[in-house]
């Protein structure tokens, strides 16, 4: 499963990074993600894979905080950013633009997830 994030506003204060993998309000649901795919202005901008959802804490979250709290952070897995352009491996869908995403995190399979991109 696949975790798309709107991490626009983020990026600024905590790099594509920590804007992708940080506190997002889950349910169940996001014990199934193992991608979390970040996206700014609806381009794909960074791309974790291989994650586990844990909640938030000062231990798990550099970034934690009292509004953090009862809130996932995806810890582990192998980061993909820009800078990656040259490296072995890089996602395909980097850069590609992402249909139907609204401003929410929203979850998709990888079949939902190719036929979303642009």
């Amino acid at each position: 499963m696949n975790l798309i994030v709107n991490v626009h506003k983020g990026v600024r204060k905590l790099g594509f990074e920590w804007a992708t993998r940080q506190a997002w309000k889950c349910g169940m649901k996001a014990n199934l993600v193992t991608r979390v795919v970040g996206v700014a202005k609806g381009q794909v901008v960074c791309v974790i894979e291989g994650v586990r959802a844990e909640l938030s804490t000062e231990i798990n979250n550099p970034h934690h905080n009292d509004e953090k709290q009862g809130r996932y952070v995806f810890i582990g897995g192998e980061l993909w950013e820009p800078n990656n352009l040259l490296a072995p491996a890089f996602p395909s869908f980097m850069f590609m633009h992402v249909r139907n995403l609204g401003n929410k995190h929203k979850y998709m399979t990888d079949d939902e997830l190719l036929f979303n991109l642009a």
